[in-house]
């Protein structure tokens, strides 16, 4: 993916310890809906990891086929009648002030989008790089039957495969504009955790006020620190989606 040695193994080393969080927290959650999002979510930068590791590529297909399911799960997700957060049961409520329509809170409808378009990224990646890995020149070509009993062959033994070309020039451009969403991404979840981390009032910041034993948030100390630790998970599969993507547009 990277040349670079220390880029490669300080995204893998984040994303397996990203890979642990998400699966402990995948054990952990309360309802089924949330414990398959954590799960498949565990299994994507855990896939990211081994890609990053030497030798450690998982085999291709059945790896599309989980982030095709995997993307088409959370598109079902976000489409649903009920929100059903990754750890707690169905969320339902009437509009209120305009944050739900439907029964369904307006932002709970975007995260399930994304996730799958991280996972239906992963799919693009894995079959992408597996087709980039054959030359072009031995891509385009198909084989010829030769003549039947002993005749010469009428040409030669190989052929042109029409537009084969044509859909290989396409995975620079789709996997460049890939990693552009998820680097944007990226920043966009970066930006979430510094607001989550921003000094409050007083001057005392969120963290600080829960490593404090007698501050204000002690009762809420663990909720907000999941949320701090999910955004940070965020940022590592985001970045590493983003880096990868560009590796393979290069």
């Amino acid at each position: 993916m990277t040349a670079d040695e220390a880029v490669r193994w300080t995204t893998a080393v984040l994303l397996l310890a990203a890979t642990l969080y998400s699966a402990c927290r995948a054990v952990a959650a309360s309802g089924a809906a949330g414990r398959v999002g954590l799960a498949l979510h565990s299994l994507m930068m855990a896939a990211m990891a081994l890609m990053f590791l030497p030798r450690g590529q998982w085999p291709l297909l059945p790896q599309v086929l989980l982030f095709v399911l995997g993307s088409w799960w959370f598109v079902v997700q976000a489409v649903s009648y009920r929100t059903r957060p990754r750890d707690g049961p169905p969320v339902r409520g009437r509009a209120v002030a305009g944050k739900h329509v439907g029964d369904r809170p307006v932002a709970g409808r975007a995260k399930p989008l994304y996730d799958a378009a991280a996972m239906a990224a992963m799919a693009f990646m894995l079959a992408a790089g597996d087709l980039g890995a054959v030359p072009q020149s031995e891509a385009r070509l198909l084989p010829v039957a030769p003549a039947h009993h002993g005749a010469a062959a009428a040409g030669p033994l190989t052929a042109r495969l029409p537009g084969w070309g044509d859909q290989l020039s396409l995975v620079p451009a789709a996997a460049f504009g890939l990693a552009v969403f998820f680097g944007l991404a990226t920043v966009a979840w970066t930006l979430r955790l510094l607001l989550q981390l921003w000094p409050r009032t007083g001057g005392t910041s969120v963290a600080a006020a829960l490593c404090s034993r007698g501050g204000a948030l002690r009762g809420a100390r663990w909720p907000r620190c999941r949320v701090i630790a999910d955004t940070a998970v965020e940022i590592v599969a985001a970045g590493a989606l983003a880096l990868m993507l560009a590796a393979l547009a290069a």
